[in-house]
């Protein structure tokens, strides 16, 4: 009995070993647990714990010895990685001067979302209602507030505006108007649709700022993921003729970009998912280096390009840490103001889950930024 006890450990640490260091290309359902299993490190330390004990147990009875030996490492190397993401996150924490809450780490890993003070259809285009839910602060203002314009991820294909209301209420009690867009997906959308129905977002919101109180010269535009891409793309394209709006043309510039484990050059992006980078542009790349060269935001990056926050996961296996770094380069270059965080741990969408140490960094890293370049009250 011991020795199937034991065996029985050993077989579930290296499963949990396994998810853990999923490589790129693994099921979607095991990319889930991965993210989950490196934000809530700590629950590893229970099994940890518990091979351990059964290891102890094990050298005291009749058991193989390379397993009482395979045991103890097991349990040594789940322990490892249950305190590795969480020592990551406290020293980024630290240096950053980020609070980081220990009841907040124990919440559900998806608590309940608020709903949105309006949903306003901003534009139809081609026959296509594009909607903007847009939430509020409780708190009156004596004078017009920054406002942050949400974009989904989703790969250009799926994800929904809805999925901004994990970020309306810690926006909304800073005193920021948040709203989140729709743009086209593919198919049948491609790649110059999505970035004009952005734009023709940004210029809604601008004819609009005053029934909402929001300045219209602060407004931030936030992407994650696809959005990220969308965001930065829009952000440094404003006036660009060849990425016109999908309304009317005018004013589309922003204060500021914040990106999470975004893509920041599609003709990169492209060796590693052709699929979805040809689902986007509706071509393939090659007779077609040009258009992903347009749709790259790192190819617009200029002097004037506004001040840039980027936030990456350093065991991204979707969007890789490296364009991130590429965009930060040439943001080095061009003289932008910027800011890039890598979170050594952190898996793609790590700040989905409401009370793990990366969605609490994220949120203070987001405060800083916007507290910097577009603050409430000023």
């Amino acid at each position: 009995m011991p020795t199937v006890l034991a065996l029985l450990h050993l077989v579930g640490c290296m499963l949990l070993v396994a998810v853990f260091f999923a490589p790129a290309g693994a099921p979607t359902l095991v990319h889930l647990l991965k993210g989950i299993l490196r934000e809530y490190s700590l629950v590893m330390l229970l099994p940890a714990l518990l091979t351990a004990l059964v290891a102890g147990w094990s050298a005291h009875v009749d058991a193989w010895r390379w397993l009482r030996w395979g045991t103890a490492a097991a349990a040594l190397l789940v322990g490892f990685l249950a305190v590795w993401p969480a020592a990551s996150a406290w020293r980024m924490a630290r240096a950053a001067d980020i609070p980081l809450d220990l009841r907040e780490y124990l919440r559900p890993l998806v608590g309940a979302r608020p709903v949105p003070s309006q949903t306003v259809r901003f534009v139809v285009v081609e026959g296509r209602d594009l909607h903007a839910d847009v939430f509020l602060p409780e708190a009156r203002a004596s004078r017009a507030r920054p406002a942050v314009l949400y974009l989904h991820g989703g790969g250009w294909r799926g994800g929904e505006r809805a999925y901004g209301r994990a970020w309306a209420d810690f926006l909304t009690a800073r005193g920021y108007v948040f709203i989140a867009l729709d743009y086209r997906l593919f198919p049948p959308a491609t790649g110059l649709k999505a970035p004009g129905d952005v734009k023709c977002g940004i210029r809604w919101v601008k004819d609009h700022a005053a029934t909402y109180g929001i300045d219209p010269e602060r407004l931030v535009l936030f992407g994650e993921s696809a959005g990220g891409h969308l965001a930065t793309l829009v952000g440094y394209t404003e006036g660009d003729s060849r990425l016109p709006s999908s309304c009317a043309p005018g004013d589309t510039s922003v204060a500021a970009i914040i990106s999470f484990y975004a893509p920041g050059d599609l003709v990169a992006r492209a060796v590693s998912d052709p699929v979805a980078l040809e689902g986007f542009t509706g071509v393939p790349l090659e007779g077609h280096r040009e258009l992903y060269e347009l749709l790259s935001p790192i190819n617009h990056i200029g002097p004037r390009s506004p001040p840039t926050l980027l936030v990456h996961g350093g065991a991204d296996s979707v969007v890789p840490l490296d364009a991130s770094l590429a965009m930060a380069a040439r943001l080095v270059q061009a003289g932008v103001p910027h800011a890039l965080f890598t979170l050594p741990y952190a898996e793609h969408g790590f700040d989905i889950w409401d009370g793990g140490f990366g969605r609490q960094l994220a949120r203070g890293l987001v405060g800083l930024f916007l507290q910097e370049h577009a603050p409430v009250g000023e």
